[in-house]
This record gives structure tokens, sequence and C-alpha cells, in this order.
């Protein structure tokens, strides 16, 4: 009698402690799988659409029918006009990452202090921007920009010129076309960043009577830093990688890498020329990358576990 309540309690006490710890583990390792599954799609598509290519212009950049050869990367290191390219590919770059952030910065923090409305309002007109093609809007300032385009005629109305000004097919004209396209990126990246600032810490600091600019540089700047500088490093590689611009608003002083990649491609494919072109500037996006990580004081597993939050 007593044996028979005895099983008959612990099968409605139920499975024991250590059939409970396997079952955890079990679920645990299921988990993992589950993770890991959902990740492969990922992992596969971007070792197909970056790393292989990567590793096929690499080939070709070294690769000939009589042997190995680096005559390519010299050629491209050494003889003109592509020293004078990668200068203007990273001369640009930087003028405009320079310029995107000192326009889009105030508007982020503008529209990060709003409440989710209003803001939510701002991005959705923010957003509506990027959906007009970036060929459209190179061609929008092809008019604006021209001589007998709405800017001369405001120039010339206003007495500041009696003579139209050729603003086109110059540095400039391709740098403000690329200042206007990367703006609404960097406004974007920067509200995320911005909405997180823990206001507490400005407001104690003010009580406590510091001054603005220590304030900014000792509460608000440290809390921001990490994703400025992450959305410069984004700034900066897409506009390293511009095409459209440079070939419609600006002159033979202007060309960037892309361009003479395109050229590369149609006169000299075999050269290997276009590819070890695109491996060096591949590295020394790697680099510039290195070096932001850096800046930001930390791994860059840290900086994307933070720009994930």
């Amino acid at each position: 009698m007593t044996q028979g309540a005895d099983t008959y309690a612990s099968k409605k006490a139920g499975p024991s402690i250590s059939g409970r710890l396997f079952r955890r583990r079990a679920s645990s390792g299921q988990v993992k799988a589950l993770r890991y599954l959902l990740l492969a799609p990922a992992v596969v598509l971007t070792v197909l659409i970056v790393f292989v290519p990567l590793l096929m212009a690499l080939g070709e950049s070294v690769g000939f029918d009589d042997g190995w050869s680096l005559e390519a990367f010299r050629t491209v290191l050494t003889q003109s006009p592509y020293p004078i390219v990668l200068k203007n590919t990273f001369v640009i770059a930087g003028i405009v990452t320079f310029f995107a952030l000192l326009l889009a910065a105030p508007a982020a923090a503008f529209i990060a202090r709003q409440s989710s409305r209003t803001s939510g309002v701002l991005l959705a007109l923010i957003v509506a921007s990027l959906w007009i093609s970036v060929l459209v809007k190179m061609f929008a300032w092809q008019v604006v920009l021209g001589r007998l385009g709405p800017l001369n005629d405001l120039l010339r109305f206003i007495g500041l010129t009696d003579a139209p000004i050729s603003m086109l097919y110059t540095r400039g004209a391709v740098v403000i076309s690329m200042v206007h396209f990367m703006i609404p990126h960097a406004c974007i990246l920067l509200v995320a960043a911005m909405r997180r600032v823990d206001w507490e810490i400005i407001i104690a600091a003010s009580t406590l009577g510091a001054k603005a600019g220590l304030i900014f540089r000792e509460a608000y700047w440290p809390q921001i830093r990490l994703s400025f500088i992450m959305t410069a490093l984004i700034v900066f590689v897409l506009s390293s990688a511009f095409f459209v611009a440079p070939a419609l608003l600006g002159g033979p002083g202007e060309t960037m890498i892309g361009m003479q990649m395109k050229s590369d491609l149609s006169t000299r494919y075999d050269s290997g020329l276009p590819a070890a072109t695109g491996i060096l500037l591949t590295l020394s996006l790697i680099l510039v990358s290195g070096i932001a990580v850096l800046m930001t004081g930390g791994s860059f597993r840290k900086a994307t576990r933070e720009l994930a939050k």
C-alpha cells in the first residue's frame, strides 16, 4: 500500500530535477541552433556578394596568362592619372563628410528633442526626400547651377554679379550636390543617437554652474561620440563611391575612382587595373574604418553593440 502511494506521488510530482535540467539544456541548444539557422542566409548572402567578388577581383588584379604580377597595383599607385584620382576621391569624400555632418547635426538635435509625433513627421519628410532618385537630383543641380539657371538669375537680380558665373563642372558643384544627397542619411543616423542622450546628466551639469562648452564636452559629446564617428564613417564610405555627381557636375579635375574604373572597364578590361583600383579602394576604406573604431575608444565589437542599442 505504501509502495503504491509512493509511486503515485512520484508520478503526480512530475519529472525529476535531472529530467528538467536535461530538457532545459536541450531547449537552450535548440535555441542556439535556431539562431545559427536564421543567421545562415545572411552569412551566405554576404559571402556571395562581398567576399567572393573581392576574391575574384584580387585574383584578376594579380593574375595574368604568363603568371602572377603586381604590375597593376604599381600602375595604380605611381602612374597618372591614378594617384590624382585617388587623392580626388578621398579629398572630396572628406569635404562632403564634414559639411554633411555640420548641417545634419543641428537638425538632428532639434528633431531628437521634439515630441514623438512631431519628430515622426519630420523624419517622415526626411525619408520622403530619399524617394527621389540620385540621378534626378543631379540633373536638378545642373539646372540650378547652370549659367542661365535660377541661382545665376538671383545673383544678378540682387546685384552681386553682372554676368553669369560658371558654377557647373567644378569641385564646388560636385561637393554641393553630394552634400545635399548625404544630409538625410546623416540626419537619420544622428537622430537615433541623440534620442538616447540622458538629459538628466546635462541638466545636473547646468545646475552646478558648468558653462555650455564644458557641458557639451563632458556631458553631451561622450554620449553621442560613437554614433557621430560611425555616422561620419558611413557618409565617407558612401561618398567615396559616388559616380553620378562627378560624372554630371564635375570637370576633368574632379574625376573620382568610380569614373576611372568605369573608363578602365570600357577600354582596358583585361589589364587588371579596374580590379586593382577596387582592391586598393577597399583596403583604404578598411583602414579608415579601423581609424574610426580607434577614435571611438573601443573595439569593433563594442562599437557594433553600442550602435545596436
